[in-house]
């Protein structure tokens, strides 16, 4: 089909000035027998009616070649549109590696707007392993004893508590979490400064042991470390009383808590590392 159409191009006027003889050719022999006075008369109509067949004949070959210049119009825009496509899956892992980094900006971010107790030095570090289990809420931080890590060192982010290092290797550090099922942390009320212990469960809440049952507390009271216990600075927030109910032994009260903290989204976090260990880690020269 292609090579008729660029054969019918190529010639296109050899055939049209052919047709036309060939129809001025019959209507001059018709006109021959019945009109035998008026040769002008004559040759105008055949040059009248040569016009309209030459016209009427090269207009599929225009049409034709208007719908060809059209399918070249649109051949031209596919191999672009595909062009442009292939440009688009190359620079979308770009776009993907940019989004992150801007998180990661707005969440190292908000580690430089921590305020860190000024008896620890912060460290910061990122999360690179979840030793997580159905029995045990873990992490692994990418610092260990060479950047001044020790055993029970708090770890925090902006909104609050995370854990206590339980082991610390050279290079890298155990975090047992809040939730985990080991894990005591001396708390208080803020609003009210009653004092309990929050335990962990293993699951996404925390247990509040040891709260009187007469305890000034209520659903949305802010739970904060109390300080004693010699581990966690005084004042990280644990979270957020969600449940209240009688104990069972009607001594206590039992109270439910959600961490301040999303467990499943850290990255990033800071090391609270008491200055007088970070100062004689560093005094001592190394083996």
């Amino acid at each position: 089909m292609s090579d008729f159409l660029v054969l019918l191009r190529e010639y296109r006027n050899a055939i049209s000035v052919f047709f036309t003889l060939m129809v001025a050719f019959f209507l001059l022999l018709m006109a021959g027998g019945t009109i035998s006075g008026d040769r002008h008369g004559i040759r105008e109509a055949i040059l009248q009616v040569a016009g309209t067949a030459q016209s009427f004949l090269a207009r599929p070959v225009v049409t034709l070649e208007r719908f060809q210049d059209r399918l070249s119009e649109l051949s031209r825009l596919d191999r672009e549109n595909r062009q442009y496509k292939a440009e688009v899956e190359r620079l979308r892992p770009l776009g993907v590696r940019l989004e992150e980094l801007e998180q990661e900006n707005h969440r190292l971010k908000s580690l430089l707007q921590m305020r860190p107790d000024p008896a620890f030095r912060a460290l910061a570090v990122r999360v690179v392993g979840d030793s997580s289990s159905a029995f045990a809420r873990s992490f692994i931080l990418n610092a260990g004893r060479q950047d001044g890590v020790i055993v029970n060192a708090p770890v925090t982010v902006p909104e609050g508590l995370i854990g206590r290092v339980v082991r610390a290797s050279t290079n890298a550090s155990l975090v047992i979490s809040l939730l985990d099922l080991n894990s005591r942390v001396p708390v208080l009320i803020q609003r009210s400064r009653v004092k309990a212990v929050s335990a962990g469960q293993n699951t996404t809440r925390l247990n509040l042991e040891y709260l009187p049952k007469d305890a000034d507390v209520v659903v949305g009271d802010l739970v904060v470390t109390s300080g004693t216990g010699g581990i966690f600075p005084k004042g990280l927030a644990v979270g957020k009383v969600v449940t209240l109910e009688p104990g069972k032994d009607g001594l206590f009260r039992e109270a439910k808590v959600q961490p301040m903290v999303d467990f499943d989204r850290i990255e990033e976090a800071y090391l609270m590392l008491p200055l007088a260990t970070s100062r004689s880690a560093e005094a001592t020269p190394a083996p």
